[in-house]
């Protein structure tokens, strides 16, 4: 049942017959249940559904970063879903009976602050090199923007870490034992934030040199 507050013409909240009230970051919503169809989805059905469910399972577990990624407009929806929103478009690749993510175009963030340029990354052994243009001339640019890194496994789909450093250090090393296997397909990705993390720039891909990303 639901509960009215504030008076008759106040919000609700809960279950009131094929509706649900709702509050998220102070903003009423009031939204329908959603149907039941019982018939078969058409394939184009089908493959939207399944590019939901693929890029969602995909961000989810860096929830917290995109956040970060995508702080300019998160106002009124959360990183998690500007990040699907923005990526949904171009996320994927297709050849016609499977779908799979497209991951050197996925973006973990959006803004105008500008990125390093110059990006370098490769394998050693377990440890993973990555460079950058540390210089900050022209504008858009402090040597204290916090660099972040997230690196994936493709191979057995989980996120190794994310790591952080500063635009200034011109690059960082990580070292991870699942690094190692040169059978296991890695994918990189770098974008940076300003000290007080409100503007952010675009997310590059660094192909992985020496590994399996070539």
């Amino acid at each position: 049942m639901g509960k009215i507050e504030g008076g008759i013409n106040g919000p609700f909240r809960g279950k009131t017959g094929s509706v649900i009230g709702s509050s998220w970051r102070k903003i009423n919503y009031i939204k329908g249940l959603p149907r039941k169809i019982k018939r078969k989805p058409s394939p184009r059905q089908a493959l939207q559904r399944a590019k939901f469910v693929l890029l969602n399972q995909f961000f989810d577990p860096v929830a917290n970063l995109l956040e970060i990624g995508f702080n300019q407009y998160t106002s009124k929806a959360t990183g998690r879903n500007v990040a699907f929103s923005v990526n949904f478009d171009h996320a994927f690749v297709n050849d016609g009976e499977n779908v799979a993510l497209n991951y050197p175009a996925l973006q973990f963030s959006q803004g105008s602050l500008f990125p390093a340029g110059d990006e370098k990354a490769w394998l050693e052994g377990d440890t993973l090199h990555v460079t950058w243009d540390p210089h900050t001339y022209g504008m858009g640019r402090s040597m204290d923007d916090k660099a972040f890194l997230v690196l994936y496994d493709e191979t057995d789909a989980y996120f190794i870490g994310g790591y952080e450093a500063l635009r200034l250090d011109g690059g960082i090393q990580a070292t991870e034992e699942e690094l190692a296997s040169r059978s296991h397909k890695f994918h990189l990705w770098l974008f940076f934030a300003d000290k007080a993390r409100k503007q952010v720039s675009r997310t590059v891909y660094i192909p992985i040199e020496n590994g399996e990303s070539e």
